[in-house]
């Protein structure tokens, strides 16, 4: 009796195992340290401020080391000095000086951890003659926005798009009169538009390294030149917007030693449409409680084990029969 009873209560544990949801491994994320050149500030004549951020796939909180290096092209004649620097993710910046009027430099971050060395992007800044600089020439900026799940490949001023859609946006720069110097352009996106991915911008055609919403350095436009830069977002889920539609207006901003601050414009006009019918939602293997908990399996293996050693076994077996009769 014993011996059945407890292959009873075995096959139960192993179908109430069976029935656990399943669980993902941990994720094992491989790879270094990510770093990034951002933008100069405080640009004049002869001096500037070199800007980077970096950060790690994975917990870490080892030291590392970070400077810039820098010159007139990408040989980069001059390093800056290290600096220590703890954690996962830290923005970093150095001050140089000594630099020539009227030249373009190039720098690029610099980090160093365990022996390994890891690179940002190139990026360049234009020294003025003296302190900001104004000339007569200006920069024409235009965005426009696609929306890629659409099928409806034309760029516009404002699209139309459903929940976690993907949208295209770019940005047209162009100089007029005369080189437009020291140009950055920044886009900090609106709720529920999310940046895609770095690895996804480009900078006429060409891949770009860099983050869209950090500020992407494009240098110099020499006249009459233009310039476009492409980067995608998604929308956010369904739950996030009030039924009917809702208007996100996608704001850039573009700096230049010429034309200032100026900022260009595109809006996304999301739909989220009333769904009928659809009286509950479905979160986890089975909306069924006696099929998708693990809790019944694991209650009939304590109450058949209660029953058992507290010799209630023949009155349980009995009074079930009874009720069957």
């Amino acid at each position: 009796m014993k011996a059945i009873f407890f292959k009873i209560i075995f096959y139960i544990f192993v179908c109430a195992v069976a029935l656990l949801p399943l669980q993902p491994a941990a994720a094992q994320i491989i790879g270094g340290a990510y770093v990034q050149t951002n933008a100069a500030t405080n640009i004049y004549s002869n001096q500037a401020t070199l800007n980077g951020y970096f950060s790690f796939p994975y917990y870490y909180t080892g030291t590392n080391y970070v400077w810039f290096q820098w010159g007139t092209d990408t040989n980069y004649q001059n390093s800056t000095s290290q600096q220590l620097m703890s954690g996962n993710s830290n923005s970093f910046s150095q001050y140089i000086s000594n630099l020539n009027p009227n030249t373009t430099y190039h720098f690029r971050a610099a980090l160093q951890n365990n022996n390994a060395i890891t690179y940002g992007q190139d990026m360049t800044f234009y020294t003025n003659s003296s302190g900001n600089y104004y000339g007569n020439s200006s920069l024409y900026v235009r965005k426009q926005v696609i929306n890629y799940s659409s099928g409806i490949l034309n760029w516009q001023a404002s699209v139309n798009a459903n929940p976690t859609e993907l949208i295209g946006f770019a940005i047209t720069l162009q100089a007029v009169n005369g080189d437009v110097h020291n140009v950055i352009v920044r886009d900090i996106l609106p709720e529920n538009l999310t940046y895609f991915r770095a690895g996804t911008t480009t900078l006429d055609g060409q891949n770009y390294v860099g983050d869209i919403t950090s500020g992407i350095n494009i240098g110099t436009i020499m006249a009459g030149n233009t310039r476009t830069i492409i980067y995608q977002a998604i929308t956010g889920p369904s739950q996030n917007f009030a039924y009917g539609t809702t208007t996100l207006s996608n704001n850039a901003t573009i700096t230049s030693s010429e034309s200032g601050t100026q900022t260009a414009s595109a809006q996304v006009i999301v739909n989220r449409s009333q769904v009928y019918g659809a009286t509950s939602i479905n979160t986890g293997i089975t909306n069924n409680p006696v099929s998708g908990s693990f809790f019944l399996p694991l209650f009939l293996i304590i109450f058949m084990s209660w029953l058992y050693f507290t010799g209630r076994v023949s009155r349980f077996s009995n009074w079930i029969g009874a009720k069957i009769k």
